[in-house]
């Protein structure tokens, strides 16, 4: 199970490495699985991955909860709000190659801009559903 799931985060984080608004809005490429140290804010991290059974009688399928959260370094909104926006652009409904995988679908549940710190930040949560080849 967590081999599809890794991929498809890998395959989300590649689409938005290659999108020039997000990597402009981040002054670089910085879309993280694990954020190095020092890393400058603004950027986006994948913090958690649930996956679960989604097969049916016949066919074996996955369901999965990825997570993906904004750091700004802005003490406004606007930062978070338009790195957010980006996000959702490059991967809400897209078709994106998942080695191994059929992706099914691909969607935004929802996100959330809020304070952290001094600084404002935000959480995205994309559904994905997932069939081996």
């Amino acid at each position: 199970m967590s081999s599809a799931g890794l991929a498809l985060q890998e395959a989300m984080r590649g689409a938005l490495l290659a999108d020039a608004t997000l990597t402009a809005l981040l002054g670089g490429a910085y879309v993280f699985d694990e954020v190095p140290r020092g890393a400058p804010p603004a950027f986006v991290e994948f913090t958690a991955l649930d996956t679960r059974d989604w097969s049916t009688a016949t066919e074996p399928g996955l369901e999965h909860f990825v997570s993906v959260v904004v750091r700004s370094n802005s003490r406004g909104r606007w930062q978070a709000q338009e790195i957010s926006s980006a996000v959702e652009a490059v991967l809400d409904g897209a078709a994106i190659p998942v080695p191994g995988q059929r992706l099914v679908n691909l969607k935004l549940v929802f996100w959330s801009v809020m304070k952290n710190g001094q600084n404002y930040g935000a959480s995205l949560r994309f559904r994905a559903a997932t069939e081996p080849l």
